[in-house]
This record gives structure tokens, sequence and C-alpha cells, in this order.
């Protein structure tokens, strides 16, 4: 019996130091353990869209090239971005590649126009690439109080010298005056395919100013103008005020 009572004894013990140390154990583990990083995961970001691009005859040996554009994220835009424009023969001989820069808000859709390029042949055929954008983020962005009034297009006047023109008020109605202000026209035919296109800047633009401006084609271009497409932007970040209205 007094065996028994012994081993029961010595067990009994042993439960006690196992649970004492283990009990030690566990309160050194969570005392002393690193803290966990968190695990930030980035957002994600899509490249632009170019919906399609194209070279338009603008004069004797002149040509302007577009590209129409789209960012599919709301939350960042991108405040600068180069971009070429490949121009092709029939023959698939490269004949220009006329290069720029710019940017585009969240969620923007707009046209990117190079405009006085002298070729000798004509261009069958363009492409255009953009370089890799600088993202910024901007959340919850609710455009830009900037818009186009008064807006008229169709033949010159007799005498102007004109063959096509747009006329247009751009309105300022931000608290900022705006270094530069992009206006940017695409002219369509009946089946909405584009025939022309070219952009103008406007320098200066005051706040609250509703400025004249007009866009002019010299040279008459192919195709019956039926219906125009007229942006306005500016960059948000070189005022960045914009960004916190």
């Amino acid at each position: 019996m007094n065996e028994s009572r012994r081993i029961l004894k010595k067990i009994f013990i042993a439960i006690v130091y196992l649970a004492v140390f283990t009990g030690v154990g566990t309160g050194a583990y969570f005392l002393f353990r690193p803290t966990p990083v968190p695990v930030i995961i980035p957002p994600t970001i899509y490249p632009v869209e170019i919906i399609w691009s194209q070279t338009f005859f603008a004069g004797t040996n002149l040509y302007s090239a577009a590209a129409k554009i789209k960012n599919p994220n709301t939350n960042f835009g991108a405040s600068n971005f180069s971009y070429t424009f490949y121009l092709y023969d029939a023959d698939g001989i490269l004949l220009a590649t006329p290069t720029g820069g710019s940017f585009i808000w969240p969620g923007e859709s707009k046209y990117i126009i190079f405009g006085g390029i002298d070729l000798k042949k004509a261009p069958v055929k363009t492409l255009f690439q953009l370089g890799e954008p600088t993202w910024r983020e901007v959340k919850d962005f609710k455009g830009v109080a900037l818009a186009l009034s008064n807006v008229d297009y169709g033949k010159g006047q007799v005498g102007s010298g004109k063959s096509f023109e747009i006329n247009f008020r751009a309105n300022n109605n931000t608290p900022y005056d705006l270094t530069k202000v992009n206006i940017s026209s695409v002219v369509f035919d009946e089946n909405n395919s584009p025939i022309a296109a070219a952009s103008t800047l406007l320098e200066n633009l005051k706040s609250k100013e509703d400025r004249p401006a007009g866009i002019s084609w010299f040279s008459p271009f192919s195709g019956t103008p039926n219906n125009i497409d007229l942006t306005i932007s500016t960059n948000l970040w070189e005022t960045p005020e914009l960004l916190s209205q």
C-alpha cells in the first residue's frame, strides 16, 4: 500500500512540475514572441485602355495623330506618362514616331492628339503606345468644375480660309487660376467614325473666367461631319488644391 502511495505521489509531483513548466514556457512565449508584421496588400491598378488610334489628313503633307484612351481605375490617376505614335505606310514602313506626354484623371476617358506631323507619304496604319504612368491615389474623386458652353461647329465663314471650325466658351468654375487647360476635339461622320482631330491649349484661365475659344481646320478632310466630341481637362497635380475640393 505504501509503495502505491509513493508511486501516486511521484506521479502527482511530476504532473505539478509539468504544469508549472508548461505555464512558464507558455507565458514566456507570449511575453517575448516577436510582434507579427502586418501583410500589406498593394492595391490593384489596371493599365490604361487604348480604345482606338488613327491618323488624319490636316493639310498638304500635314497629318494629326489621335488616340482615345480610358483609365479604368476610379481611385488612381496618372500625373504624367509618355506616349508614342507609330505611323506606317501601305508597305508597312515606319514613317514617323511622334512622342509626347500627358496625364489622366481617375476614371477619365480622353483623347491624345498630336498635330502638325510633316510627312511626304500618307500613313495608313497607326499604333499607339503608352509609357509607364506615374500613378497617384485620389480617393473619392468628384471631377473638376471645368465646362464648355455655347458650342457651335460647321464650315468656316467665306473668306476666313477655314474649312471647318468649332467655336465654344471655356468655363473655369473652380476657385483657382489654372496655368494650362487642354481642349481636344474629334469630328465624326454619320457612321460615328472619327474623320478629323485637333486640340488647343488655353493658358492662364482665371478662376470664374468664361473665355471664348475655337479650333479650326484650314484644309478639307474626307467624310461629312455629323457630330463632334469636345473635351476639357487640366493636370490635377499642377494645381494640387483641386484634389481637396
